[in-house]
């Protein structure tokens, strides 16, 4: 007694025999197979509910589709019957300016009441295959300014199809559709398109059917989410309306929505090269006319790469005849870099006609003056060199040059001295103030320069009149010619002025561009109305 005094009193609760141990454990497996039957007996009355409510909408669809004829809308004979329509847009993209289209993906809902559907309110709402929508009537909508359009398919058709004991029925679809818009491209690519989605009954006439949104203006979401490449989307209506044909007026319901132009990718992709190779072009103005190989080269480049970038611009558009807003700068642009090529032209034409005009009034200014005195030790010769101009050689016989032949030996020789004026940039090598010296031999050939000289000797492989061509100690003359060119004007003040000129231009042409353009999408933004 004292021992179990010591004891814990939960340990008094515990049975301490043998036959106690048994009956707790008898009680325990009464209980859990009574649960058991419980669970087992709540299991087939939910398997039979559940068989119960499969029977009852079976039953329930087949009582509805039993004579149902879809060929006939609800309520035909009767008052027209509505179609809500609401849509939510799963992207926009692909907006091509050629072909003038979109591609749109959504999911468009079309919500209706058919009381040939009705059915007992304890089923519930029943949401069936979407093949059930092949047994009953669904409106004929279409859209109206479709080119092509399909129901994705993968796994299955991807349709639902909801059904409510009143007979409401709600119909969903999801599409990808290819829908023309014509766009006005003027303004291109600082212009804002107004595009949309037309739906319409294809048979039905107000008469028998009408379209209305579902829920008012949130009857399109998802538009919000949109993002588009090259275009932002500004604003979005819906719009009712009634379209008239031969046959009937047909309602008709519009998702309109105004699309921006992006400019970003342009000014990289055209506006910058343009203004670029117009500048380069300019780099000529500083290169020297005598360069024609630079010149010529830097001009027929630049002129080359704004054709490409034309060509480029125009692949991406369609063939209208308007003018755009791009064409005008490229074009404009295009006119800087080949007037730049046209300068060089007029500047190294000036430049010869005036050399060669001048050498001819210089010859005949000689020729005139010599006519009167020419005697029979002295006589004017004209040469002609390769670029077309003329040298003027008037002869003069020296009898005194006994000395220095025979300081140079007794061979048989004569000497000229020539005395010539030629413009600094028309040789090479030039020494002092742009003349040359050079002295031949008779026999061809070596040159020597002197800084300090205009004159130049050369040994002619003629003699002066009289001579018998054979060496005369006594009759040998000294031959001095002596030329001048005449002083060509200087064409660069042509290149100076175009420095000036062709860059004031460009800024001007380019703030009245941007600021017409900028102006004129203000204005047609404010003066947008909505297609109805």
């Amino acid at each position: 007694m004292r021992t179990a005094r010591m004891q814990s009193p939960a340990l008094f609760l515990l049975p301490t025999t043998h036959a106690a141990r048994s009956t707790v454990h008898t009680v325990s497996f009464r209980i859990l197979h009574s649960a058991a039957r419980t669970a087992r007996v709540l299991f087939a009355s939910g398997m039979e509910y559940q068989t119960t409510m499969s029977a009852n909408i079976s039953a329930a669809i087949k009582e509805m589709t039993n004579g149902y004829d879809i060929r006939l809308r609800p309520r035909f004979g009767g008052p027209s019957i509505n179609i809500g329509i609401d849509i939510e847009v799963i992207s926009i993209n692909s907006i091509s300016e050629v072909n003038m289209d979109y591609t749109i993906s959504m999911y468009l809902r079309q919500h209706w009441k058919d009381e040939r559907l009705q059915y007992n309110c304890p089923l519930g709402n029943l949401s069936l295959d979407g093949r059930v929508a092949d047994v009953i009537w669904v409106p004929d909508t279409y859209l109206a300014n479709d080119k092509n359009s399909f129901v994705h398919d993968v796994t299955v058709k991807n349709r639902l199809l909801q059904l409510r004991c009143d007979g409401s029925v709600i119909y969903g679809m999801r599409i990808t559709t290819v829908a023309s818009c014509m766009m006005d491209l003027r303004q291109y690519p600082m212009d804002q398109q107004n595009c949309t989605l037309e739906l319409e009954s294809y048979g039905y006439t107000l008469a028998d059917l009408s379209y209305s949104w579902q829920f008012g203006a949130k009857s399109v979401i998802g538009m919000e989410n949109i993002n588009i490449a090259q275009f932002t989307i500004t604003e979005w209506k819906l719009i009712s309306r009634l379209q008239n044909f031969s046959t009937g007026s047909y309602p008709r319901l519009s998702l309109s929505f105004l699309l921006k132009r992006n400019i970003g990718y342009f000014i990289l992709q055209t506006y910058l090269p343009s203004i670029l190779l117009t500048i380069l072009s300019w780099v000529s103005f500083w290169i020297n006319h005598e360069a024609t190989s630079a010149r010529v080269a830097l001009g027929i480049t630049t002129v080359l790469t704004m054709t490409t970038i034309s060509t480029s611009v125009r692949q991406s558009l369609p063939r209208i005849s308007y003018i755009k807003s791009i064409d005008i700068y490229v074009v404009t642009c295009f006119g800087f870099v080949f007037s730049a090529l046209l300068e060089y032209a007029f500047v190294n034409f000036n430049y010869w006609s005036n050399h060669k005009r001048k050498a001819r009034e210089a010859l005949k200014s000689v020729t005139a003056n010599n006519n009167g005195d020419r005697s029979d030790d002295s006589s004017l010769r004209t040469r002609r060199f390769r670029d077309g101009t003329y040298q003027q050689v008037k002869m003069q016989y020296n009898q005194n040059i006994g000395q220095r032949l025979s300081q140079r030996g007794t061979s048989d020789e004569t000497e000229a001295m020539v005395t010539e004026e030629i413009p600094m940039n028309r040789l090479n090598g030039l020494e002092g103030d742009g003349h040359v010296v050079r002295k031949p031999s008779c026999t061809g050939g070596k040159v020597r320069r002197r800084s300090s000289g205009t004159n130049y000797r050369h040994t002619p492989p003629w003699f002066g009149p009289g001579s018998s061509g054979r060496a005369r100690n006594s009759t040998f003359r000294r031959r001095t010619v002596r030329v001048r060119l005449p002083a060509v004007r200087n064409v660069h003040i042509i290149d100076t002025y175009a420095r000036i000129l062709f860059p004031c231009l460009f800024v001007i042409f380019n703030i009245v561009y941007w600021s017409v353009y900028l102006m004129w999408q203000q204005q047609w933004k404010n003066n947008q109305t909505w297609t109805e």
